[in-house]
C-alpha cells in the first residue's frame, strides 16, 4: 500500500449538496459529524477521475489505448455504463481516496463554538431565468447554502495492488500511476454545484513524499507506459482433498475472540434497496469479516476448510451497551403505547409470561438492542440512528444528474464513532493448527479495514482490536442444569437463523425450526399452550445482497429476524451440555456468517412481573462548561494557544469575522428596539405626533455616519456635529444633549462594543481575535447600530401618527 494525500485549496465559495433542505435553504451543504462542512470522497474521486479520463485520452490522443487502460486499473470498471455484456471479470479500484476535511487544529476550535459553525457558510439567492424573455421566472426563487472561499483542505489516500495483484511488485508501475494521478488533478479546475457559474474554484495537489516531480517525469517517460497486469483474483476457495485439512474439525472445547469494532467512517451495508434508497442494517454481519479472516490467518490454517467444517463461527457485530454486545430486542416485549416502552424504560410487559393488561393499549418492541440483565432493573437500551448521505451520478454529455447513469440516489449508514462487539469462535481443533503456527495468533485480528458498499471512498472504514487472548466458550445457559421432561425452554434468535425443509429449500415453516432444534438437543419439542400468554413470536425477513464488482443480484436469504423467540415444552430428560454446543454453533445454514446464534431459558424471557421494573436513570451528566477553548496563532504552541499555517489562520480570521459581522447585526436589531436605549444611546425620542429631532436631522446623521470609515478618522462626524452646534435654529432641533452623545458614541472606541455586549469567546477563534476585531469592525458596528435605532425610531413614528 502505497500512501499519499491531496490537498484541495478552494479559490472561490463552493457548495457540495446534501440533497434536503432547512427552514429558508432549499439545498444546504454536507457536514460531517462535527457539524462541518467536507469534500465528500464520492466527490472527489469522481473529479479526479474526470481529470484523469482527459489527461489519459490527451496522452493517448483518443478514447482507447493504453492510458486509458491503466485509468480503468486505477478507478475500476464501470459495469453499469457497458453497452456490452461484460465476458471479463470487471476490474476493481486500487486507488481509495478518503473524504477531504479542514484542519483538525480549525475543527477543534470551530466544534465548541456554534456560532462560528454557522458563520463558515452563508445563504445566496438564485432564481432561474425564462430562457425566451430573459427575465427572472416566477415562483422560482430559491436560496443554496455556500461554504466561504479559502478553505484549505487534506485528504488521505492510498494506491494498493495488492488486493486485486496479489504479489505484483508495484515499483515498475508506481510512476505511471503517479504522473497520471498528478496529471488529472492538474486538470480539475472545479468542483460542487454550479461551478459553471463561478462556484467550487479550486487546486488540487497530491503529495507523494519525497518521490520527486511526477509530472516531470511524465514528460519524459510518457510514451513508455507497460501494458496493464492481469487481474489475479485472491482464491479464497474450498479444499477439500488435502486430508490435514479434514482434520478441522467442530469437535472439542471452543475457544472464543471478542473482538471489539469501532467505526471510523459511515459504514453502508445494505439491507434492500426501495427506489433510489439503499436502506442499512443496524448491525454489522459477520459475512463482511469473512475476507478479513482470511487476510489475517489465511497463512495460520485454512479458513475456507474450518468454514467448511463448521469449526469457526464469527458472530455479529451489536451495538455496545454497558460495555457488552447488545442483543436484538424480543418480540415478546410489549410497551404501553402512551407512556412506556424501553426507551422510556419502564411499562414493558413480558407476553410470554404476563397476560394482556386490561384497559391499556400495548404495542410491541421493534428494533433496538439490549444490554446485560439485572435481576431488580430493566435492562439498557440502545439504538443505532443511521445517518442518510445523498449522492449523484454526473452525465458526461448533460454535465448533470441523469436517470440514465444513476442520476440521484441515497444511502443509509451506519455513523462513525460507534463501538461495536462480536466474537470470533474457533474449535480445539483450529485453535491447535493456529497455535502451532502462531502461538500469538489473537493478534494478528487487530488493525483497519473497509468493508461494505462503496468502501474504497468515504465508507466503510473499521478499526478491530482483540479485547482479550483467546478463553474457553462460556455459554452456561440460564436454568439449564436440570431440565427435565415437562419444563419449558424458551429460545430467543440473536441472530437472523437460515433453515432448510425436508427439499432443501428454504423455509419459514415454525415446524421445521421445531424438529431441527429437537434433533439437535435428542429431546421432543412441543409448543407450549397458555391461555393467556403468547408462546411464538416469529417475524420473517428477507435479506437481498449484491456482487458489488460484477453489479448482479446475488440470491436472496429468507429466514427468521433476530429477535424472534419461542416456548417450548420439553419432552424428555436434556443434556445441558447439548444445549450449550447448541448455543455455541448455532443452528440452521452459514452459522460461520454470524446466523443460527440462539440463547435458551434467559432470565429476560422467564421473568414474570417485568412490567412492575424500571431502569435506573443515570445521574452522569458531562460538565463542558469549563472547558478549556483553544485560539489558533501563527507563532506559537502554548497551553492556550495552537499554532497553524497562515492558510489556516487567515480562513479562521475570515469565518470569525462573519461570526463578529452577524452578531452585530444582530444585537443592534435587538437594542433598536428598544426607545429607552434609543434614547439613551442617541438622545432620540418620539414626543406625541413628532420626531426629536425631526427625520430630515436624523437622514443627515445617516448620511455623514456613511463616511465613518476607520477607528483612527471619526472626524467627519465631530466636524458635522460642531457645524450644527453653530446654527442655532438647527441645535434646537436636537434634544437634551443629544449631539453630545453621538459625538460620544465616534469618538469613544470602547462605548460600541459596551453597547452591544457581544461575547467575544464565543466569536472568536484565532490569538489577539478580539481586539483585531474590535479594531477593523469598530466603524461598521457604529454605522449599523445606527441605522438599526434610526429605522426602528421611523417604525415607531409611523405608528404613532397613525394612533392619532
Amino acid at each position: 500500500m502505497i500512501p499519499f494525500s491531496l490537498t484541495i485549496t478552494m479559490h472561490s465559495d463552493w457548495h457540495v449538496g446534501s440533497g434536503t433542505g432547512r427552514a429558508e435553504l432549499d439545498s444546504i451543504v454536507q457536514r460531517d459529524a462535527d457539524d462541518l462542512p467536507y469534500l465528500p470522497a464520492k466527490t472527489l474521486t469522481g473529479i479526479l477521475r474526470d481529470g484523469c479520463e482527459q489527461a489519459a485520452q490527451a496522452l493517448d490522443g483518443g478514447l482507447t489505448g493504453q492510458w486509458n487502460d491503466w485509468l480503468k486499473v486505477l478507478f475500476g470498471d464501470q459495469p453499469a455504463l457497458a453497452t456490452t455484456p461484460l465476458e471479463n471479470e470487471p476490474r476493481p479500484a486500487i486507488v481509495s481516496i478518503h473524504s477531504a476535511r479542514l484542519d483538525e487544529n480549525l475543527r477543534q476550535a470551530l466544534g465548541q463554538k456554534q456560532e462560528l459553525r454557522t458563520a463558515i457558510a452563508f445563504m445566496k439567492p438564485g432564481v432561474a431565468i425564462d430562457p425566451e424573455s430573459g427575465c427572472a421566472m416566477d415562483k422560482y426563487l430559491r436560496f443554496e447554502e455556500m461554504v466561504r472561499q479559502g478553505a484549505t483542505l487534506t485528504a488521505e489516500a492510498q494506491v494498493n495492488f495488492s488486493d486485486a495483484y496479489p504479489g505484483l511488485s508495484p515499483n515498475q508501475y508506481l510512476p505511471f500511476v503517479q504522473g497520471l494521478l498528478t496529471a488529472g488533478a492538474k486538470m480539475v479546475q472545479r468542483l460542487g454545484g454550479k461551478r459553471r457559474r463561478g462556484n467550487g474554484r479550486c487546486d488540487i495537489q497530491l503529495n507523494w513524499g519525497d518521490n520527486g516531480d511526477p509530472l516531470v517525469w511524465l514528460q519524459n517517460n510518457y510514451g513508455q507506459v507497460p501494458k496493464i497486469p492481469d487481474l489475479q483474483p485472491t482464491n479464497c476457495a474450498v479444499s477439500l482433498s488435502d486430508d490435514s485439512d479434514n482434520s478441522l474439525n467442530a469437535d472439542g472445547t471452543w475457544v472464543t475472540v471478542p473482538l471489539t469494532l469501532e467505526t471510523q467512517s459511515p459504514l453502508v451495508l445494505p439491507a434492500r434497496t426501495v427506489g433510489n434508497l439503499v436502506e442499512c442494517l443496524d448491525y454489522i454481519p459477520g459475512r463482511y469479516l469473512l475476507r478479513y479472516l482470511h487476510k489475517k490467518l489465511g497463512n495460520c490454517v485454512n479458513i475456507s476448510q474450518a468454514i467448511a467444517n463448521n469449526a469457526l463461527i464469527l458472530t455479529n457485530a451489536t451495538l455496545e451497551i454497558d460495555q457488552q454486545p447488545g442483543r436484538p430486542t424480543p418480540f415478546c416485549l410489549f410497551g404501553e403505547k402512551l407512556d412506556g416502552g424501553l426507551s422510556k424504560g419502564r411499562k414493558v410487559y413480558n407476553r410470554f409470561q404476563e397476560s394482556d393488561p386490561q384497559g391499556v393499549q400495548l404495542k410491541g418492541e421493534r428494533g433496538g438492542y439490549l444490554g446485560p440483565w439485572t435481576n431488580n432493573t430493566l435492562p439498557a437500551y440502545g439504538k443505532v440512528d443511521l445517518a442518510l448521505y445523498t449522492h449523484n451520478t454526473i452525465k458526461d454529455e448533460i454535465q448533470r444528474p441523469s436517470e440514465e447513469v444513476g442520476g440521484l440516489y441515497s444511502y443509509e449508514a451506519i455513523p462513525a464513532g460507534l463501538t461495536f462487539h462480536a466474537e470470533l469462535r474457533v474449535s480445539a481443533a483450529v485453535n491447535q493448527e493456529l497455535s502451532k503456527n502462531n502461538p500469538n495468533w489473537h493478534d494478528l485480528l487487530t488493525g483497519k479495514t473497509r468493508i461494505g458498499q462503496s468502501k474504497k471512498d468515504q465508507y466503510g472504514g473499521v478499526k478491530i482490536t482483540v479485547d482479550s487472548p483467546p478463553n474457553p466458550a462460556n455459554t452456561q445457559t440460564p436454568k439449564s442444569q436440570g431440565i427435565s421432561s415437562g419444563d419449558p425452554l424458551y429460545v430467543w434468535f440473536l441472530s437472523d437463523v437460515l433453515m432448510r425443509g425436508d427439499r432443501l429449500n428454504p423455509t419459514l415453516n415454525p415446524d421445521d425450526f421445531t424438529q431441527a432444534l429437537a434433533k439437535e438437543l435428542g429431546v421432543s419439542l412441543e409448543l407450549r399452550k397458555h391461555p393467556n400468554c403468547f408462546s411464538m413470536m416469529l417475524r420473517q425477513r428477507r435479506t437481498e445482497s449484491w456482487q458489488v464488482r460484477w453489479g448482479l443480484p446475488r440470491p436472496s436469504l429468507l429466514g427468521w429476524q433476530a429477535g424472534s423467540c419461542l416456548v417450548y415444552t420439553v419432552e424428555g430428560n436434556l443434556d445441558p451440555n447439548k444445549l450449550k454446543q447448541v448455543a455455541i454453533r448455532g443452528i440452521g445454514d452459514r452459522r460461520a456468517e454470524g446466523y443460527g446464534q440462539l440463547s435458551f431459558n434467559d432470565p429476560l424471557l422467564t421473568d414474570d412481573n417485568l412490567s412492575d421494573k424500571e431502569r435506573k436513570k443515570s445521574n452522569s451528566q458531562t460538565d463542558n462548561s469549563n472547558s478549556k477553548t483553544t485560539l489558533l496563532s501563527k507563532n506559537s504552541n502554548t497551553q492556550t494557544t495552537k499554532k497553524v499555517s497562515d492558510d489556516v489562520f487567515k480562513y479562521a480570521r475570515l469565518i470569525e469575522k462573519a461570526a463578529w459581522r452577524e452578531a452585530i447585526q444582530s444585537q443592534a436589531l435587538a437594542i433598536a428596539q428598544s426607545p429607552q436605549k434609543r434614547e439613551e444611546v442617541l438622545g432620540i425620542k418620539i414626543s406625541g405626533e413628532d420626531s426629536c429631532p425631526p427625520m430630515s436631522q436624523l437622514g443627515g446623521l445617516r448620511s455623514v455616519l456613511g463616511k465613518l470609515r476607520k477607528r483612527e478618522d471619526p472626524n467627519a462626524v465631530s466636524t458635522w456635529i460642531n457645524a450644527l452646534k453653530q446654527v442655532d435654529n438647527r441645535q434646537e432641533k436636537w434634544p437634551g444633549k443629544s449631539l453630545d452623545k453621538i459625538q460620544q458614541l465616534v469618538t469613544n472606541t470602547n462605548q460600541i462594543w459596551q453597547i452591544l455586549n457581544l461575547d467575544s469567546k464565543k466569536l472568536t477563534l484565532t490569538d489577539n481575535g478580539t481586539s483585531k476585531l474590535q479594531a477593523s469592525l469598530w466603524a461598521e458596528a457604529v454605522r449599523t447600530l445606527v441605522d438599526a435605532m434610526i429605522r426602528a425610531h421611523k417604525r415607531d413614528l409611523e405608528k404613532a401618527q397613525q394612533n392619532h
